[in-house]
């Protein structure tokens, strides 16, 4: 459990904004807020029972005159991975600072209680976010998309369960595969992108969503999203050499319809050297926008 001040504040047209922990009974102003977001689908409402029972993190509010005005969450993914989610202010007080004022407070509190690289994703169109993130120092680091294909109904028997005892040598073939300099050395655990951990493979293990490839040719995890009421098998870890990844990308989609899946997905690094690859293994972009990866490393970093 992490030790938060009480608040932070600042002066906007003579109303104090104060940024402070959230708190249980800021939960119906939050819900209100977040139906102001994509049309009504925020994710947001479905995670803050969550986020508020998280007390190795950091959710808070933004609020004015005693309204909840913003939102945001820093959360702990490991002893040297951060990550900034969440950030949402109400429409009406967009343009007037609180953003930056709410991105200033958890920055602050990570700097202070953190370590390690603080990280962040956003689209590439929110060109006023990219302005806020650099002006404090963080860096785009990756650009990734979403790649659909449809499953491959075809039996596979490429893969086998990773078990724990094989973290060492898995986590080691991770971190020095080809594949991962693609993804600027990230994995992607579920719209929050780290370095591989020991711990992140061991809990796709305990989910049963880790596996070899050809032997210990490959490493391929997988997390799950969810689109229209179906489960979609994402990639969050594929692990192997460049001349491998088109070999590896169409088993995972008999891997997929192996399990019951419809489709398969990657938000995968916009490599030029990649793209081809994907088109050639089925993967069709499905967005027109990128997700941009931005890092901020601590001062006292270490890895």
């Amino acid at each position: 459990m992490i030790t938060i001040p009480g608040s932070w504040p600042f002066v906007l047209k003579n109303h104090p904004v104060v940024c402070r922990p959230a708190l249980p009974k800021d939960t119906p102003e939050v819900l209100e807020l977040t139906r102001t977001f994509w049309e009504g689908h925020d994710y947001i409402p479905l995670v803050w029972a969550d986020w508020l029972a998280d007390y190795e993190g950091l959710l808070a509010v933004a609020e004015c005159g005693g309204k909840v005005v913003g939102t945001g969450k820093l959360t702990h993914l490991s002893d040297q991975d951060w990550w900034l989610e969440g950030l949402r202010v109400h429409p009406q007080y967009q343009g007037k600072g609180i953003a930056s004022h709410l991105n200033d407070y958890h920055l602050g509190i990570w700097l202070r209680i953190g370590r390690g690289t603080l990280r962040l994703a956003t689209a590439s169109s929110r060109l006023k976010v990219h302005h806020m993130s650099e002006r404090c120092g963080f860096i785009k680091i990756a650009e990734f998309s979403a790649f659909v294909a449809p499953v491959m109904p075809e039996d596979t028997s490429s893969f086998s369960p990773l078990q724990e005892s094989n973290i060492p040598e898995a986590l080691a073939l991770a971190l020095h595969s080809q594949s991962l300099g693609w993804s600027a050395g990230l994995m992607d655990l579920g719209w929050q992108w780290a370095n591989p951990r020991g711990s992140f493979l061991a809990e796709a293990i305990r989910r049963g969503q880790a596996w070899w490839w050809q032997g210990q040719r490959g490493l391929l995890i997988i997390w799950e999203d969810e689109e229209d009421n179906r489960k979609i098998p994402g990639i969050s870890l594929a692990a192997c050499q460049v001349k491998d990844i088109a070999a590896l990308l169409l088993d995972f989609r008999r891997l997929a319809w192996k399990y019951g899946y419809q489709q398969a997905i990657w938000n995968a690094p916009l490599s030029p050297e990649l793209l081809p690859t994907l088109s050639t293994s089925g993967f069709q972009r499905d967005w027109d926008e990128a997700m941009y990866i931005y890092a901020h490393r601590h001062p006292d970093y270490q890895d």
